[in-house]
Formats: C-alpha cells, sequence, structure tokens
C-alpha cells in the first residue's frame, strides 16, 4: 500500500507540473507519468487520457514552428498508445 500511496502522489505532483512555465519541469512531468504507465498498468489508461485532455485543453496553433518538446513527447507517447503497432515500425 505504501508503494501505491507514493504512486498517487508521484502523479499528482506530475499533473500539477504539466502546466509549470518552465520546459524541464514540464518534460519530468511528462516522462514520470509515461513510466507511471508503464509500470502499472491499470493506470495505463488514465494517464494517456489525462495526456491527451491535456494535447485537447492547450492546442495552440504553431504554424510553422515546432511545437514544445514536452508536446511532441505527449503527442508521440499518445500515438503510440492509440497505435501500437506503429511503435514497432520506430524501433
Amino acid at each position: 500500500m505504501a508503494r501505491r500511496d507514493f504512486v498517487a502522489e508521484l502523479f499528482n505532483r506530475a499533473v500539477g507540473q504539466l502546466a509549470h512555465e518552465r520546459l524541464e519541469v514540464r518534460l519530468g512531468a511528462v516522462y514520470i507519468l509515461q513510466q507511471i504507465a508503464e509500470d502499472f498498468p491499470d493506470l495505463s489508461k488514465p494517464v494517456h487520457r489525462l495526456l491527451a485532455a491535456h494535447l485537447r485543453e492547450n492546442a495552440i496553433e504553431y504554424g510553422d514552428s515546432e511545437p514544445p518538446l514536452d508536446i511532441k513527447e505527449i503527442m508521440e507517447f499518445v500515438e503510440i498508445w492509440l497505435h501500437p503497432s506503429e511503435q514497432d515500425r520506430r524501433t
């Protein structure tokens, strides 16, 4: 139970950091959430849904410029979840 409480705390902290102004903090939050999804299969769906919602809520038009690295990481992570066979082609 202590480990599950620790993961819940980590999850909550990471969710709060997704909106942080510094890229490295947001990117760290994304990586923590990805790891939680991998290590705890029962949390995989909520993590992916959360990150997909984060993308929808924060969608802006980037025009010709690249989206920030954290957004690109989330996009790739969600895409792999939606299309698992795509992951095989990338490795």
